[in-house]
């Protein structure tokens, strides 16, 4: 799962097409998929704060 992670952060366009439901993520569960994507979201409202 620290691969999918570390591609995450590195391409982010990618969130973006599991989120619309077009990709999946392999290796990982429905629940870890949901939960990184939750994640991802609250890095993502958290840095906004930050700027």
């Amino acid at each position: 799962m620290e691969m999918v992670i570390q591609y995450l952060i590195e391409h982010p366009e990618v969130v973006e097409v599991v989120k619309e439901g077009m990709a999946s993520l392999l290796g990982v569960t429905q629940e870890e998929e949901q939960a990184i994507i939750q994640s991802f979201n609250d890095i993502k409202i958290y840095s906004y704060y930050w700027h």
